[in-house]
């Protein structure tokens, strides 16, 4: 099993328990382009369009953002 299997293993059991820095890395991944945005948010985006945008403090966001962003790649089909 590689790292990215497990990684995805670990996020779609409990998206709260991955760092953020783990989740910007499944999505670059997945094909999901990382693009800083003004001051501490995160944009997200896949061909133009902006998936999600995460507001990030001291280093993570709430877990909200790592629930919703696993709805969002379940939703694109790009977690199975």
């Amino acid at each position: 099993m590689t790292k990215e299997e497990k990684l995805i293993l670990k996020f779609k059991a409990s998206p709260q328990s991955i760092s953020l820095v783990d989740l910007l890395k499944l999505m670059e991944w997945l094909g999901i382009e990382i693009v800083q945005g003004k001051g501490s948010h995160i944009v997200c985006k896949m061909e133009k369009e902006i998936l999600i945008v995460i507001p990030v403090h001291q280093n993570d966001c709430k877990p909200f953002y790592k629930k919703k962003s696993l709805k969002i790649l379940l939703s694109h089909n790009l977690l199975s």
